[in-house]
């Protein structure tokens, strides 16, 4: 079902890392160019048919890492 979506959940990637509970980093290990943190403070839905290729996929290693910043920033408590 979520292939036929219009919209997907998107959320920046930036060189700028803070080191909030809200951010994934992932370097170069995890497929991206440089240093980075996934910023989940700003996700927001984006059209598909706007959205180009993937520069990298995160490894499934690192979902629970996604999992907890996503819950943090919608507020919830993570224990």
């Amino acid at each position: 079902m979520i292939d036929q979506l219009n919209e997907i959940i998107v959320a920046p990637a930036t060189r700028t890392i803070r080191g909030l509970a809200t951010e994934v980093i992932l370097p170069p290990e995890d497929g991206m160019p440089v240093l980075c943190a996934l910023d989940f403070d700003h996700v927001s839905l984006g059209q598909r048919d706007r959205i180009g290729a993937a520069l990298c996929y995160i490894p499934e290693s690192r979902w629970p890492d996604v999992r907890r910043a996503l819950l943090v920033a919608c507020g919830f408590e993570v224990g």
